[in-house]
């Protein structure tokens, strides 16, 4: 009988701890998962911080959260699951009536792009572990990495002249501080641009000959194309991704001349959208940002052919100096660099791949460029 006893209240007391558990596992606990920031570089360390409160006298000595996110993002030191585009982490904690736990993971940037803490799910148990709960846990933080620029040295687009201004054919008013000799008086030239030593010289009216100007600006091309004929979705994706590399590396290096800058690309940020890109003109540290910043979200598909995006976009491209990042050079691509060179423009062609084929490109400015791979997880 006496057996029968403590048995009874063996069983009592496991149907009272496991009803406890199961009401109140997860009443007046709170839980966190923030990122220590919402931007970063590709290969840079950034932390992961895990906060859990329990606000009850009842302990949780076996308690897990196993969060979801992005293979891209490497947790140093853990027994992570990886899938094609998804990583698992699993996290162990024991957690005392109203405690505080605060866990840091260290975490590697693996590749450009937008990513999130996807999902969180808590789980704990009663004290003998025979009964699993589980509820959805805070989730949703967000970072952008930022494509990694090329290091110094890989790549140089710099001004051609120390003033920042080049001579063109005509503009529509000619530059006051450009002066290239004098000419004869016609009578329709002001007063102040007399120039009375050689007037005295020939014996008769002469005036100052002023140039036409323009100040120097960069027009970026990223074409969003792996190769000649490619429908949509990029086949080789090292390359693309290479080919964003190398635009981040002319970004930064025209933040150093102080060049104006712009950014044209048959790409998207956005999954499903035909869009392409085109930015305005601008100089400075916050419009070379916001350039990386859309080279990060850039999703792997173009929007229409590069060719025919060249012709679309003809007009449009003014500026002086003109870079396409490609990973393949065709003939279209160099009668356009041909054509806009006539008119005085400088373009120089920056591929992200060993060029193939039998195409003559000889009497083009072109470069290959190629930066190392990060790592995969």
């Amino acid at each position: 009988m006496e057996f029968l006893a403590v048995a009874a209240m063996i069983l009592l007391l496991f149907a009272l701890q496991n009803t406890l558990y199961k009401k109140y596992a997860f009443r007046n606990l709170e839980y966190h998962c923030t990122l220590s920031t919402s931007q970063a570089c590709e290969g840079d360390e950034i932390e992961l911080i895990e906060e859990i409160r329990n606000k009850k006298w009842l302990p949780l000595p076996w308690f897990k959260t196993e969060i979801t996110t992005s293979r891209w993002l490497d947790f140093a030191g853990a027994q992570s699951v990886v899938t094609d585009q998804n990583r698992f982490v699993p996290s162990f904690f024991m957690v005392r009536s109203h405690q505080r736990v605060v866990r840091r993971w260290k975490v590697r940037c693996l590749k450009r792009g937008e990513f999130s803490i996807e999902q969180v799910v808590l789980v704990s148990t009663d004290l003998l572990g025979f009964s699993s709960l589980s509820r959805a846990g805070e989730s949703g933080a967000r970072i952008l990495v930022l494509p990694r620029p090329l290091e110094e040295g890989e790549l140089s687009v710099s001004p051609r002249y120390l003033t920042g201004d080049i001579m063109v054919r005509r503009q529509l008013v000619p530059d006051p501080f450009y002066i290239s000799g004098v000419r004869e008086y016609t009578g329709r030239e002001p007063m102040n641009l007399i120039h009375w030593n050689a007037t005295a010289r020939e014996q008769q009216l002469m005036v100052f000959q002023n140039d036409y100007t323009t100040r120097q600006s960069v027009t970026v091309l990223l074409n969003m194309q792996s190769q000649q004929y490619e429908q949509h979705e990029v086949v080789r994706r090292d390359e693309i991704e290479n080919a964003i590399r190398v635009c981040a590396g002319v970004f930064d290096t025209t933040l150093r001349t102080g060049m104006p800058l712009r950014f044209l690309c048959n790409g998207t940020v956005e999954e499903k959208s035909r869009q392409s890109i085109a930015t305005a003109e601008y100089w400075g540290r916050e419009h070379v940002e916001g350039l990386l910043q859309i080279l990060a979200r850039l999703q792997l598909h173009s929007t229409e052919d590069f060719a025919v995006y060249l012709q679309n976009v003809y007009a449009d491209v003014t500026s002086t100096d003109i870079v396409i990042v490609t990973a393949y050079l065709s003939r279209e691509l160099l009668d356009f660099a041909a054509r806009k060179e006539q008119e005085g423009a400088h373009v120089k062609f920056l591929a992200s791949a060993p060029l193939l084929g039998d195409l003559d490109w000889s009497g083009f400015d072109v470069a290959v460029v190629t930066a190392e791979k990060e790592g995969e997880a």
